[in-house]
């Protein structure tokens, strides 16, 4: 362990990017027992507000927590597209594919900070639970505005660090503009 973090950082992720695969299954464990005792992800996943026909970027997708939703949320002529750096997260969303026969969604193994998801494409992103794990936001930021529309939203929520932070990041970027926050994330834009 880096000797300038605390263990709250080094089990919250913060500052790792790529968690090994034990802490993949047991991220996945416990937010498996925060979804069925407290209905953590359909709370938070009713606070996106997606519409039918958008494209969606799920940033950051984890165990998949809210594929299926997102899936039926933008219905048959939108598209899901489940990105993440860990070859578990998008074997986790490919078995809930198959097992819910969700034909909007496709799997994106990202490259570090970029992906093969295509330009201007996403009316809107999310990155859920991840942003306090990533090391270089601005990079991360770059990727976003590469693929979302012009007129595009993208949803940061804090995950494990306080709201200043996830703004400051933001802000220091100089790519986004953020236009609204609530209790979970803060609702971007493309900086005009």
């Amino acid at each position: 362990m880096d000797s300038k973090k605390t263990i709250g950082d080094y089990l919250s992720g913060k500052g790792r990017e790529y968690i090994p695969d034990m802490a993949f299954w047991i991220m996945t464990f416990i937010m498996k027992i925060m979804d069925v005792f407290g209905n953590h992800a359909l709370r938070n996943f009713k606070n996106l507000k997606l519409n039918q026909g958008q494209v969606v970027i799920d940033y950051g997708c984890g165990p998949a927590r809210y594929i299926k939703d997102a899936s039926k949320a933008v219905g048959t002529k939108g598209m899901v597209y489940a990105v993440d750096i860990h070859p578990l997260a998008i074997r986790n969303v490919n078995k809930k594919i198959s097992k819910y026969k969700l034909k909007n969604v496709k799997t994106v193994l990202a490259n570090g900070y970029s992906c093969s998801i295509p330009d201007k494409i996403a009316d809107v992103i999310y990155a859920l639970d991840m942003f306090h794990m990533i090391e270089q936001p601005t990079m991360l930021l770059k990727e976003f505005k590469r693929m979302i529309k012009p007129d595009g939203i993208i949803i940061i929520e804090d995950g494990h660090q306080l709201r200043a932070e996830t703004k400051q990041k933001i802000e220091k970027s100089g790519l986004l503009t953020v236009l609204d926050e609530c209790k979970s994330y803060v609702k971007c834009s493309l900086k005009s």
